[in-house]
C-alpha cells in the first residue's frame, strides 16, 4: 500500500476505529475521520467522498453496538439507514467498502435488533455493492476497553456479575487482530469472485472460551471479584458460534492469555496472581 493512499474511517472514535486510525497514522497514510464526536455523521458520506476525491477505501465502523440496546428506532437509523447511505455512496463513487459486521449476524446467533441490523447489512451489500466486504467481528477486546463490555466491567467494577453462571461461550479476539482483519479485507477485496461466501469474512480467535474462564484469567491479573448468577439475560446467547461456512481471515490470532498479558503488562513467561 502506497503512503499516498487516502482512507475514510467512520466511527473513528469508537474502540475499533481508534485502533485502526492509530495504525494507519503510524503508516503515514492520509486519513479522513468521521465520527459523531466531531459533529460529523457517517450519513454525510456522499458529500465527503465528493470533497475528498481519490479515496482508496471506506472503513465503515460507525454503529450502535450492543445486543442489549432497546432503542430499536435508533438502531434502525444508525445501523440500517446509515449503512444503506454509506453502501450506496461508495458504489456511486466507485470506492471499495469494508464494513464492520458481527458474529450476531450468523444464523443461530441473532437474538436482537442489533444482530438483525448486521445481517441486513450483509444482505444489502451483497445485492447492491459488489466492492463491499463485511468483517464479522467476534467479541473484540483490548486495552482501554469500550464501556459496558465484559472486560471494562472486570477492570472497573467492585464486583462483576456473570449471568448464566458465566457458561456462555465466546471467541474472544484481540484488537490488533481486528485491525489486521480489516486491512486484509481491503487488500483482498478486488480479488473476490461474485460468491456470497467471499463477501463476508470472519475475524475470530478460533479457540472458544467460556465467559467464566475469560473472567478468571482477568481476575488472576487484576484481582477482579466475580459473582455467579444463574439467571439468564434477555437476548443473551449461550454459544456464539463461529460460522464455518464463512471464510476465516488467515491470521496468527493471539490467544486470550497473550492478549491479557499485553493489556496487563505481564512479561513473557510470567504468571501474575493477585490475592
Amino acid at each position: 500500500m502506497s503512503k499516498q493512499l487516502k482512507f475514510v474511517v467512520t466511527g473513528s472514535e469508537g474502540f475499533i476505529g481508534k485502533a485502526l486510525t492509530a495504525f494507519l497514522r503510524e503508516k503515514e497514510y492520509d486519513i479522513v475521520c468521521i465520527d459523531r464526536a466531531f459533529g460529523v455523521e457517517a450519513s454525510d458520506i456522499d458529500s465527503i467522498l465528493t470533497l475528498e476525491g481519490d479515496v482508496a477505501c471506506v472503513f465503515h465502523l460507525a454503529a450502535q453496538t450492543s445486543v442489549f440496546n432497546s432503542d430499536l428506532e435508533q438502531i434502525r437509523r444508525d445501523n440500517i439507514d446509515t449503512f444503506m447511505t454509506v453502501c450506496d455512496a461508495c458504489r456511486e463513487h466507485n470506492v471499495p467498502l469494508v464494513y464492520a459486521s458481527s458474529s450476531t449476524a450468523a444464523e443461530g446467533n441473532t437474538t436482537s435488533m442489533y444482530g438483525i441490523s448486521k445481517r441486513f447489512n450483509e444482505d444489502y451489500a451483497m445485492c447492491y455493492n459488489h466492492d463491499a466486504v463485511g468483517v464479522r467481528f467476534h467479541n473484540i477486546y483490548g486495552p482501554d476497553p469500550r464501556q459496558g463490555t465484559l472486560l471494562w466491567h472486570l477492570m472497573n467494577d467492585d464486583v462483576v456479575t456473570l449471568y448464566n453462571s458465566g457458561r456462555n461461550v465466546r471467541h474472544f479476539t484481540y484488537i490488533d487482530d481486528a485491525v489486521e482483519g480489516l486491512l486484509y479485507a481491503y487488500k483482498e477485496i478486488k480479488q473476490y469472485s461474485w460468491d456470497s461466501r467471499n463477501r463476508v469474512m470472519n475475524v475470530a480467535n478460533p479457540d472458544a472460551l467460556p465467559v467464566w474462564e475469560f473472567a478468571r484469567l482477568v481476575s488472576e491479573r487484576n484481582g477482579a471479584k466475580i459473582r455467579f448468577e444463574r439467571q439468564w439475560r434477555d437476548r443473551d446467547n449461550l454459544c456464539q458460534i463461529l460460522d464455518k461456512r464463512i471464510n476465516l481471515v488467515p491470521l496468527q490470532y493471539k490467544s486470550v492469555q497473550e492478549g491479557l498479558d499485553i493489556i496487563f503488562g505481564v512479561a513473557d513467561g510470567e504468571t501474575q496472581t493477585t490475592s
